[in-house]
């Protein structure tokens, strides 16, 4: 068993992956929070996933995406964000909703782990990893048997963590994990 932070989640150990014959540690001591916890976040977090996926979009504006963020700031309910720091900076997010933009054909299917950003600079580092295996943590804790998520050219990068795919729609790709919650 892992031994727990103080906000719930497990400590994350250092990864280390083979690259060119030597081991290198991917992430030292990345600290996973909600962002409930950390308001002051907030703006960052916001302005990452405005930039990522919404700055072309003309009806969103940053102010309008940080008003929509300020719904996650929760900590016993979806939507719920998290927030990746490495030695005291936030360097990634991750969000889960109950349906992301893009599955309304899939209303049955919920909630969805979405909104995955890494700071480039801390990229490659597994701090993806960790927060992917946070969120699904996460949905355990909140009762959530299932969690889905769709991508667009990263599956072998989830499938890696365990997640399969369930479905395909154009270069959508949906996949899901089940959590272990309920299984006993």
């Amino acid at each position: 068993m892992t031994e727990a932070e103080p906000n719930g989640y497990p400590s994350p150990s250092p990864v280390t992956f083979p690259r060119g014959g030597s081991e290198r540690p991917v992430v030292a001591r990345t600290r996973i929070e909600q962002l409930g916890q950390r308001p002051d976040l907030l703006p960052t977090v916001a302005a990452w996933i405005y930039k990522e996926w919404w700055s072309g979009i003309a009806e969103e504006t940053l102010e309008s995406h940080t008003g929509k963020l300020g719904a996650h700031l929760t900590h016993d309910r979806i939507p719920v964000t998290l927030v990746a720091s490495l030695e005291h900076r936030p360097v990634g997010t991750v969000t889960l909703l109950d349906h992301d933009v893009g599955t309304e054909q899939w209303p049955e299917r919920s909630p969805w782990l979405a909104a995955l950003y890494v700071v480039p600079a801390y990229r490659q580092r597994g701090i993806g990893a960790v927060l992917v295996n946070a969120a699904a943590a996460k949905a355990t804790a909140l009762g959530v048997g299932t969690l889905y998520l769709a991508t667009t050219g990263r599956e072998e990068f989830y499938a890696r963590l365990g997640w399969e795919i369930t479905d395909r729609a154009d270069e959508l790709v949906v996949m899901s994990k089940h959590t272990g919650y309920g299984v006993r």
